[in-house]
């Protein structure tokens, strides 16, 4: 029997502390997040925009046009049904490049 009191005493003791430390550290307030991203990850955002704006900008010099005629092309391709015949021929007549080009952008663009 004393087995058993002493188990239960110590499960009573484990629910207590379990119960306390995060009241307690709620309670104080310091070290809680304040919301706000932390600079890190900010900083970390605007590289990636910063790289894909970068990216999105020399692969439009490669095709000889613009970045918003890019932007409108890849977005015809995408209604076309992206990295398909029909994508490319989209992109092409949207951004007005040859076939080539369109079909080595839009490899690009897909990664391949």
């Amino acid at each position: 029997m004393l087995g058993l009191h002493h188990r239960l005493a110590l499960a009573g003791v484990a629910i207590a502390t379990a119960i306390a430390v995060p009241a307690a550290a709620l309670a104080s307030g310091s070290g809680s997040p304040s919301g706000k991203p932390a600079p890190a990850k900010a900083s970390a955002a605007r590289a990636s925009k910063s790289a894909a704006a970068s990216q999105l900008s020399a692969l439009a010099a490669s095709a000889g046009i613009s970045v918003s005629r890019l932007q409108a092309g890849l977005a015809a391709m995408k209604r076309a049904g992206g990295n398909t015949a029909a994508g490319i021929a989209a992109f092409a007549a949207s951004t007005g490049v040859s076939q080539a080009t369109a079909q080595r952008v839009v490899y690009a663009a897909a990664g391949k």
